[in-house]
């Protein structure tokens, strides 16, 4: 899901650019970026977040008068550095401001505003895209970690990926309960 997820995001993002997913846009680690002969986009997750604010979702559905258990789902927020690599500066600042303007224009993805030749990814409900701000030090942290080159940078926190558990069981309802004081 997380995969397919940010495919989707990097088919949108290319076709709202007019560049090609997986020529000019990459899913791909940073360290992609070190070797000379890569230009143009890399979308690279740097993180998983599980939300804690929807964490006490039920361990049960009610399916035909019948309970069954399953794990609740875990909603998860991705943050996908984008970062740009063009031979032209300019260029990389040209593709960095198109970047913010798609995101800020369509902050949401979700089967209402889907395009029909990119459909929303099955199994997700709406993505949430939010500009992380990123200081000096994160930056260097970042980039140390993945070579030691920098490179113009984007970072965006990918909101409420929801994983659900297939699996169900089926339990017994409970429609008594007994208790024991203690006292004799």
């Amino acid at each position: 899901m997380i995969k397919r997820t940010l495919e989707y995001l990097m088919e949108e993002l290319a076709f709202s650019l007019g560049l090609d997913a997986g020529t000019d846009i990459h899913l791909e680690n940073l360290k992609k970026l070190q070797d000379e002969n890569v230009q143009g986009m890399v979308i690279s997750l740097l993180n998983v977040e599980a939300e804690g604010t929807l964490k006490n979702s039920p361990h049960y559905v009610r399916k035909n008068n019948q309970l069954l258990y399953r794990e609740p789902a875990v909603f998860l927020n991705l943050n996908a550095l984008i970062a740009f690599k063009f031979d032209d500066y300019g260029t990389s600042l040209q593709r960095l401001e198109q970047t913010v303007q798609f995101f800020q224009n369509k902050r949401w993805f979700s089967k209402e505003n889907e395009r029909a030749a990119n459909p929303v990814p099955a199994g997700v409900h709406k993505l949430v895209l939010d500009l992380q701000q990123l200081n000096f030090e994160h930056l260097n942290h970042i980039w140390s970690i993945s070579g030691g080159t920098y490179f113009l940078t984007l970072l965006y926190k990918v909101r409420l990926l929801k994983i659900q558990p297939e699996d169900e069981v089926e339990g017994p309802e409970i429609d008594t309960i007994q208790l024991n004081s203690g006292i004799l």
